[in-house]
């Protein structure tokens, strides 16, 4: 860009400052524009020049993001640790409510054979043990099923693979074919869910006793 060369200030007067237009008044009256740089340019490059590059730009947003995944893999590690030592404790202590509640029948047992004493051999002894003995059934079942475990019923039920296990036939024509007729070991469930199939007996029809044309038909055949 050209500019104009500006007038030289006389002596004992203050020289126009770069950027601004000044006015001088001629002797012969007519004005007179001094041109100067604008302002805005000067500015402009010292703005340019404390800008940040692009390279510094992005190592910030790179330090930035590291930092952040930092942040998120140190918060990670410590859920991760917390997640094991709950799961640890879980594992340890899944049945403290169950023993909580065993602890009783427990003490109910020890409180019968301390209460029957050296009278064990007499039939009050017995029957308190007796007694003792039936109480602490009815808590043990008592607390199972407070924590859905159920007795399944057998005796007199359809046999069900599912639900039994049969361990013998008994050959009888007082029960109905492949019905339960004794139960040698209980079966549980757990919420619905068998857990112990029971150990039953299963009444299998006698074989039908000989007529008597094939009776005598042997007869004829051994003579």
């Amino acid at each position: 860009m050209t500019h104009k060369k500006h007038k030289e200030a006389p002596e004992g007067e203050a020289a126009v400052p770069e950027g601004i237009v000044a006015e001088t008044v001629a002797e012969s009256g007519d004005a007179e524009v001094l041109e100067a740089l604008p302002l805005e340019e000067v500015v402009g490059d010292s703005a340019d020049s404390a800008k940040p590059s692009v390279e510094d730009e992005l190592r910030q947003e790179l330090a930035k993001a590291n930092d952040r995944y930092l942040r998120m893999a140190a918060d990670f590690d410590n859920f991760r640790k917390r997640q094991v030592k709950e799961r640890q404790d879980l594992i340890a202590y899944a049945n403290e409510s169950m023993v909580l509640d065993i602890l009783p029948v427990l003490d109910n047992l020890e409180r019968a054979l301390t209460a029957s004493g050296g009278s064990k051999d007499t039939v009050e002894g017995q029957a308190g043990v007796i007694r003792g003995v039936e109480l602490t059934m009815r808590m043990f079942h008592q607390i199972l099923s407070r924590s859905g475990v159920e007795r399944m019923k057998a005796v007199g039920q359809k046999f069900d693979p599912h639900h039994h296990e049969a361990i013998a036939q008994v050959l009888t024509d007082e029960a109905e074919p492949e019905t339960v007729v004794e139960e040698a070991e209980a079966g549980y469930s757990l919420n619905a869910r068998v857990i112990r199939p029971a150990k039953v007996k299963v009444a299998k029809p006698p074989a039908p006793a000989p007529q008597e044309e094939e009776v005598k038909a042997k007869e004829d055949t051994d003579a």
